[in-house]
C-alpha cells in the first residue's frame, strides 16, 4: 500500500509511475486502494478546515511524524504544501481522519493535500464541471486555424501552435474561460474512449509543481491526479499549459507531445 502514497501524491518519478500504473491495470484490489487514496484526498480537502485541534495536539501529531516547526506553519498556512495526510493531522489533530477511518477509508495513505484555489485543483474542477455540463462548447470547431482566428482579440495573448489532432483525440471546439482572475483558452479534445481539455493562459503570477524534465515537450512537465482524472502542467516561455483528461498518465503525455511538442 506504502507504494501508492508517493504515486497519489505525485512525487514518484516517471518510471515509477509508469511500473504503478502498470500494476493497477493488472490488480484490481490494488486500483481499488488507489481510488480509496484519491476519496480519501477529495474528504481532506473538502472538510480538512471545518476541523479544529488545540496548538498542543497539533504539536504532538507533527513530533510523531518528524515534521519540522517550518513545516508545521506552512501546513496551517494558506497553502498546504504537506503531504495530505500530515499536513491535514497537523492542522485538524487527526481528529476527521479518525472518522475518515470509520467509513472504511485507509487514513494513513499519503494524498495530496491540493487546496481548491491552487492552479492544480482549479482545473480539474473546471474539467469535471465540462463533463457535467454535456462538454458544451462556446464554439464547435474541428480547424486549429479558424479556432484561433475565432479566440483572436478575445484573449491578452496569441494563441501559440497547437495541433488539432493527437495520437488519438482530435480537436471538437474550444471555450473562452475565466480562471484564476484571466482569460484563457480551453481547447476540447474528443478520442476514442475519453475527453481531453488543454487550458493555455499567461504564466504570470501562478505558482506549480516544478515537475520533470520532457524532452520531446522541452519544459518541466508535473502530474497530478484526481477523482480518475489526470492533469499534465508546464510552463513555456510566458505561457502556462494545463492539460486534462480521464486518460492515464502515460497516454495524456503522448497527447501533449503530439499536440504541443
Amino acid at each position: 500500500m506504502s507504494d501508492l502514497e508517493p504515486y497519489v501524491d505525485g512525487e514518484c518519478s516517471l518510471e515509477e509511475r509508469l511500473q504503478i500504473e502498470a500494476q493497477l491495470k493488472r490488480d484490481a484490489d490494488l486500483a481499488k486502494s488507489a481510488s480509496q487514496l484519491e476519496k480519501l484526498n477529495e474528504v481532506l480537502r473538502d472538510h480538512g478546515e471545518e476541523v479544529a485541534a488545540p496548538a498542543s495536539l497539533r504539536s504532538a501529531v507533527a513530533d510523531k511524524y518528524g515534521i519540522t516547526g517550518s513545516e508545521t506553519k506552512r501546513a496551517n498556512g494558506a497553502w498546504l504544501g504537506l503531504p495530505g495526510r500530515r499536513a491535514f493531522l497537523i492542522g485538524a489533530g487527526g481528529t476527521l481522519a479518525a472518522g475518515v477511518a470509520g467509513l472504511g477509508v485507509i487514513s494513513n495513505f499519503s494524498a495530496p493535500a491540493t487546496r481548491p484555489e491552487s492552479a492544480v485543483e482549479t482545473f480539474f474542477h473546471d474539467f469535471e464541471t465540462y463533463l457535467a455540463k454535456d462538454k458544451a462548447t462556446d464554439i464547435s470547431e474541428t480547424s486549429m486555424v479558424r479556432l484561433a482566428q475565432w479566440f483572436g482579440s478575445r484573449l491578452p495573448f496569441q494563441l501559440p501552435p497547437v495541433g488539432s489532432s493527437g495520437q488519438d483525440a482530435s480537436l471538437v471546439g474550444g471555450r473562452l474561460c475565466w480562471l484564476l482572475e484571466r482569460r484563457l483558452a480551453s481547447l476540447s479534445y474528443e478520442g476514442a474512449d475519453g475527453s481531453m481539455v488543454l487550458y493555455i493562459m499567461k504564466a504570470d503570477g501562478i505558482t506549480v509543481p516544478e515537475g520533470q524534465k520532457d524532452q520531446a515537450l522541452g519544459q518541466n512537465v508535473s502530474w497530478h491526479r484526481s477523482a480518475g482524472n489526470t492533469s499534465l502542467v508546464w510552463r513555456s516561455n510566458e505561457l502556462l499549459y494545463v492539460m486534462v483528461s480521464q486518460y492515464e498518465v502515460r497516454r495524456l503525455m503522448s497527447e501533449a507531445r503530439a499536440l504541443v511538442g
